[in-house]
């Protein structure tokens, strides 16, 4: 983290300087760092972003000893999408990609979590229990019963993601009635 210690707080983003500055630590994260590309990336901003980000949450994690150095404040993020926030949006993201229709029916109270990162310099520190704590106290707050998200792997060699996707499957399964 270099010479400073950080100060930090979460909360919820509550203006556009917020948001601004969560998209561009996600642009920073996987444009630059993970080369991820697409409809939602502008080089020119150095932002990523997409259609779900107006009807989510984002919960956003500040160094406040950055926002001194005129730093950007964020250097952590979730976005959070419940039920209602996903019909507004006309779908949850990851819908994209999966039949929800088990979650959907299941009458449980969602939470899709999405677009989760931290700033290089606070990664293997305090920086993600502080995120997680935050997301505690949101979950606790809405009665939320059941997260799911999608999450990324490295690459596309099977083989290579033999190891993370068999604990997956072999601990981490939904029950039943929710797949």
């Amino acid at each position: 983290m270099g010479a400073h210690t950080p100060e930090f707080s979460c909360r919820l983003a509550r203006s556009a300087d917020d948001r601004a500055a969560a998209h561009r630590l996600r642009y920073d994260v996987f444009v630059r760092e993970l080369g991820a590309s697409g409809p939602g990336v502008n080089h020119t901003d150095g932002t990523e972003s997409d259609r779900f980000d107006p009807f989510a949450d984002h919960l956003i994690l500040i160094d406040h000893r950055r926002v001194t150095a005129e730093l950007d404040h964020v250097v952590g993020v979730y976005r959070l999408l419940t039920l209602q926030q996903a019909a507004l949006a006309g779908q949850f993201y990851s819908e994209d990609e999966y039949d929800l229709g088990p979650l959907r029916h299941s009458g449980r109270r969602l939470l899709e979590l999405g677009r989760s990162c931290l700033h290089p310099d606070y990664r293997g520190g305090m920086a993600m229990m502080h995120l997680w704590g935050a997301l505690a106290d949101y979950i606790q707050s809405r009665a939320i019963e059941v997260l799911f998200g999608v999450a990324s792997f490295h690459g596309t060699d099977v083989a290579a993601l033999t190891g993370p996707l068999s604990i997956l499957h072999h601990r981490h399964l939904a029950p039943k009635p929710l797949r």
